[in-house]
């Protein structure tokens, strides 16, 4: 396992996720939309790790991957004037790409995970919703809002296929991540309802317990490559420079 094989994996993933969402009117239109390859590796993670990856696996991975594509898309749109062209047609495109996740689903099929998905999307965008109207009470509530917002998906496809040991590390992993672009001011994240209502003491206290937690976690997950672990590591923890 070295770097060269995880791009690699994780670039064919994301061609496939862009091929299955493709829509010539949309990227006509609007610029492609590629999928964030934070989540694409965490997704992968079983896969990098060795785990056996079947097709019909895939495909569900694939889902999930439209579903992420649909979210971000979604989160580019100026949610106070959403009036232009390019934001209509945002919204458009966001919707699009959700009705190609249940369309690949329905191609398994595997009814329970369209279920699990369904509720995972609804308590994502309820999620997403208390981020932007209401003020985080606590680094803790912090914490669990960006959990189900940023791996809430990854998370029921890990536990549906049997993966769910790699699920920790996901949640916690991505929020960070998630995290460290609020405290870098990083213009992917600093729009629309990302940023909303979020303090940046909430957002220091959070990314110390985090990290904290994901050293315990990646140390004491002994059926994880420890070049993924250093991997994992270097991506979650981008300002600390500390290795495993």
């Amino acid at each position: 396992m070295d770097r060269q094989i995880i791009n690699r994996t994780i670039q064919s993933y994301i061609r496939e996720v862009e091929q299955s969402i493709h829509e010539p009117i949309t990227y006509r239109d609007l610029e492609k939309s590629t999928l964030d390859e934070a989540k694409a590796f965490f997704l992968l993670l079983p896969l990098l790790n060795g785990e056996k990856w079947s097709v019909s696996l895939n495909t569900s991975a694939l889902a999930v991957g439209a579903v992420h594509a649909a979210f971000d898309i979604h989160d580019k749109v100026d949610i106070l004037e959403a009036t232009s062209k390019e934001q209509q047609l945002m919204v458009l495109a966001g919707d699009y790409f959700s009705g190609v996740h249940y369309r690949l689903l329905a191609s398994i099929p595997d009814f329970k995970f369209i279920t699990a998905m369904s509720e995972a999307i609804g308590r994502i965008n309820e999620t997403k919703t208390d981020v932007m109207m209401e003020n985080m009470a606590s680094p803790h509530a912090l914490i669990s809002a960006m959990m189900c917002i940023e791996s809430g998906c990854i998370t029921e496809f890990h536990h549906r296929y049997g993966f769910a040991k790699y699920t920790e590390i996901s949640r916690i992993a991505l929020s960070l991540i998630w995290l460290f672009k609020i405290a870098t001011k990083d213009p992917t994240v600093q729009n629309g309802w990302r940023s909303n209502n979020i303090k940046s003491t909430d957002v220091d206290t959070a990314i110390s317990i985090l990290t904290t937690t994901l050293h315990e976690e990646l140390m004491s997950a002994n059926f994880l490559n420890p070049f993924l672990k250093q991997e994992i590591h270097k991506m979650a923890t981008p300002l600390l420079g500390k290795t495993i």
